[in-house]
């Protein structure tokens, strides 16, 4: 292909998807470059800069929603895709198109390639355009990996967040808690206060001292809100918030667990400091709707199959969000197993995975997503390997093999048990490619 020429969408991805051999460069010199040639269109907008281990996503969805529900123009980038990469960058009339993908690529994929611009980067800095172009109000803008270095953070928002650190990208943000939290800190900016959700003391107080260090206030979520009566059912979550300029009474979501409920209060939280930003009252029943119809495909997303069978679809890809996954698994259906397609990347710590969902496993089918790459599988972990490490945690639950995903749930839907995807993004999108899922 020639530079100047982008025929079409899938040329545009394509080229996009070519910038992956730039690898993964944590640093803010390029995206800023890239920004400042676009006239810096980040500034057009107040953004909520979410960060987390686990959760930042449902958290920005639902800043998304809640400023959606009060008539307001809105700003949603998240990452990684599902099935589509326009489902990363959403204003609220739904994904950038297909048509301003092209233009943009088009017009920007000769600069990107000669200053070696990472995939990440570049993204971004399109959804920070189309954000500008669309005259976005405010936006929820999603951390892709730690908080320092990410791209995203070439932003000054008007609000920060961090939901939850556990133990995942060490090779990059460095081992243990304490450090994975001070990467995640860095998002915390002068003046700008941050909203944290995290309760373990250790990143915790790593958190509280960063915020000291850089002039950020630091908002325990707790300190803001009051979040009770949580319950788990079949319908999704239930919960009581209040703050101290809005009330809600057993209001209830369609995404499952405590854990979300925690999630969900950091969003509210977070929006309700927007709509104050932007001089909006924020209003009981905007955000009791928006919550009502929150639709956050891949997490805990129950199907209904034509043979009546079940199955459920979760992104879960690290051990805190498995054992999350589990405890969801058993409020949600009590004692019955599950038959569970497992695709993880290689990097993960797929052996503790694996270990926290046996209890309700009747078996694993362990199976290889498409991570890209010259051969469409490399950076999957081998189901070999997986298996082996089964074996040696003394797991006794039986499992066999399958070469690609749609083999996976071939053989998983022959069994009578409801089936769980789970163990990385990329296996969960296969899944509802395979099935013929769409995203709304």
């Amino acid at each position: 292909m020639k530079i100047d020429s982008v025929p079409d969408y899938p040329a545009a991805v394509e080229a996009l998807y070519g910038l992956q051999r730039f690898g993964i460069k944590l640093g803010l010199e390029k995206i800023n470059s890239l920004l400042e040639a676009l006239g810096r269109p980040e500034k057009n907008f107040p953004a909520a800069h979410v960060a987390g281990t686990n959760g930042k996503g449902a958290c920005a969805a639902a800043i998304h929603a809640v400023l959606r529900a009060h008539g307001l123009n809105a700003g949603l980038y998240t990452s990684p895709h599902l099935c589509d990469l326009r489902e990363r960058v959403r204003d609220s009339l739904g994904a950038v198109p297909e048509s301003f993908v092209r233009d943009w690529v088009e017009a920007n994929l000769e600069r990107v390639l000669r200053e070696r611009i990472t995939f990440f980067e570049t993204v971004t800095a399109l959804a920070f355009d189309w954000f500008a172009r669309r005259e976005v109000v405010a936006a929820a803008v999603e951390v892709g990996l730690g908080g320092r270095w990410d791209a995203t953070n070439a932003l000054t928002p008007a609000v920060s967040v961090i939901t939850s650190i556990g133990r995942e990208h060490e090779a990059w943000l460095g081992r243990g808690l304490a450090r994975i939290a001070g990467e995640k800190a860095g998002i915390a900016k002068p003046g700008v206060p941050l909203l944290c959700g995290v309760t373990a003391r250790v990143p915790r107080a790593v958190i509280e001292e960063s915020c000291r260090a850089s002039g950020s206030p630091f908002l325990p979520l707790e300190s803001e809100i009051r979040l009770g009566a949580v319950s788990v059912g079949p319908s999704g979550t239930r919960f009581n918030y209040r703050s101290v300029s809005l009330s809600l009474e057993r209001v209830v979501v369609p995404l499952y667990g405590a854990h979300q409920a925690r999630n969900l209060a950091l969003g509210l939280r977070a929006a309700e400091m927007l709509l104050e930003r932007l001089g909006v009252a924020p209003r009981a029943e905007a955000a009791t709707a928006a919550l009502a119809g929150l639709v956050w495909p891949g997490r805990f997303q129950r199907v209904s199959l034509p043979d009546g069978g079940e199955l459920v679809l979760d992104v879960a890809h690290n051990p805190d969000a498995a054992r999350k996954l589990a405890t969801v698994w058993r409020r949600v259906y009590g004692a019955r197993r599950a038959i569970v397609v497992a695709g993880l990347a290689a990097d993960k710590d797929y052996a503790s995975f694996l270990a926290a969902l046996a209890p309700l496993a009747a078996r694993f089918v362990l199976t290889v997503p498409d991570f890209g790459g010259s051969d469409n599988r490399s950076g999957a972990a081998e189901p070999q390997a997986m298996a082996r490490a089964l074996e040696r945690r003394g797991i006794g639950v039986a499992f066999q093999v399958a070469e690609d995903v749609p083999r996976a749930l071939e053989s998983a839907l022959d069994h009578p048990e409801p089936v769980l995807v789970t163990g990385s993004f990329r296996t969960v999108g296969e899944a509802m490619r395979a099935l013929g899922l769409r995203l709304e």
